[in-house]
């Protein structure tokens, strides 16, 4: 048995997905990979038929079309690791992990959250503002290898409180660490681990109610691709938002039931929000109250465009706890919001023009094979994994 699963789903974007296996297989003796893969084509499969008679490539082709909650979790029934972790096809895991999930073992950790602090960007990722500024990049902020524990009933409450900001300070299967134990429990009681439209936020809340001891790891043992195919792709040109059912991602939803208390369109607010309520009304916990006031306003601010749909829900929440108490909230919104784009725009300035302010920036990264080395050579050279033997 392998200390380590990676999953990863994908549809259509081979050359990634190939690349970000081989990397992992070459440079991880104890890890396996499983890929789900609802391409069109089996290019992915003839590239990679070395890895797969070895026995470390789980190739799994589903025989009908998934949307990409079912994909997850269709993948999942095949991992035989200790420890499992998610990645998109244009992403990768980064170096010291199968040491990490050995570390995590034997201090019997449930999960581990991620920090973003190693991105890359491939060739055809462009930004709506930045242009070409992220393409073939990667960028390295500072980290300090210091595991520090996290209350899971904090972190949900805060997910919850700003809900549609996604999973904050969750720990979750993609981009994260989880032990295969806590998932056979999850799924053992709720039927399964992933749910809603979004494979991050459902999966986060579910992990982190059910955890008993989490960590939050701040070392890059994920590295985040964005491609030009890629959701981050979207959100970085503008185009992940619109109406709901004519979207390509919840499209794939067969016989979908939005909830009435989310506005029916499609962004990056309305998917997480939806996922996160479903989890919470799976985990039936009266203590866990989503704030819807704080979507609400998000989507007054950003999506001007479907102030109906929003207006629409926000009246049935005010008939729903009354006008004093909508008020609150609503001033609660206010300035959370205020301050949490105060501490966005405060932590860019001075640099507020600079794509990647207060980071290492290596240009001409070609692949993430390339920037796993870069980032594995950093890692090495600065020795900052501190990880106690015994927590």
């Amino acid at each position: 048995m392998p200390i380590l699963s990676v999953i990863i789903p994908t549809h259509n974007r081979q050359k990634y997905a190939i690349n970000s296996v081989e990397t992992i297989l070459k440079n991880f003796s104890d890890t396996e990979v499983i890929v789900s893969d609802t391409s069109d084509d089996t290019q992915i499969f003839d590239s990679l038929v070395f890895w797969i008679n070895s026995g470390r490539l789980i190739y799994k082709r589903p025989n009908e079309q998934m949307d990409v909650v079912r994909n997850f979790e269709y993948a999942l029934g095949f991992a035989s690791g200790d420890y499992l972790i998610y990645v998109g096809d244009d992403d990768c895991v980064g170096p010291e992990v199968e040491k990490i999930a050995h570390w995590a073992k034997k201090n019997q950790i449930d999960a581990i959250s991620c920090p973003f602090c190693a991105t890359y960007g491939w060739p055809n990722y462009k930004s709506k503002y930045f242009a070409s500024k992220f393409s073939a990049k990667l960028a390295v902020r500072k980290y300090t290898g210091n595991p520090i524990e996290i209350k899971s009933s904090y972190v949900l409450n805060q997910a919850l409180d700003q809900l549609g900001l996604g999973p904050l300070g969750m720990p979750r299967l993609y981009h994260g660490m989880v032990s295969k134990e806590l998932i056979c429990k999850i799924k053992n009681k709720y039927g399964h681990v992933f749910g809603g439209v979004s494979p991050d936020v459902y999966n986060a809340a579910l992990i982190t109610y059910e955890s008993k001891k989490i960590y939050h790891l701040d070392f890059p043992f994920i590295l985040i691709g964005a491609s030009g195919e890629s959701t981050a792709g979207a959100g970085a040109t503008g185009t992940h938002k619109g109406k709901l059912r004519e979207n390509s991602h919840i499209g794939a939803f067969k016989n979908l039931e939005w909830h009435n208390m989310i506005p029916e369109f499609y962004s990056p607010e309305t998917v997480w929000a939806y996922s996160l309520v479903k989890a919470v009304e799976l985990i039936n916990d009266s203590k866990l109250q989503p704030n819807f006031a704080r979507l609400y306003l998000r989507c007054f601010l950003f999506h001007k465009d479907y102030h109906v749909e929003t207006s629409k829900c926000f009246k049935l929440w005010i008939k729903k706890i009354g006008n004093i108490k909508a008020a609150w909230h609503m001033f609660r919104a206010i300035c959370s919001e205020f301050l949490y784009q105060f501490k966005r725009v405060w932590r860019r300035f001075p640099n507020i023009k600079e794509p990647f302010p207060k980071a290492v920036v290596f240009d001409d990264v070609e692949s993430i094979s390339v920037a796993f080395k870069i980032l594995s050579e950093c890692s090495i050279k600065d020795s900052k994994l501190k990880l106690k033997n015994n927590i």
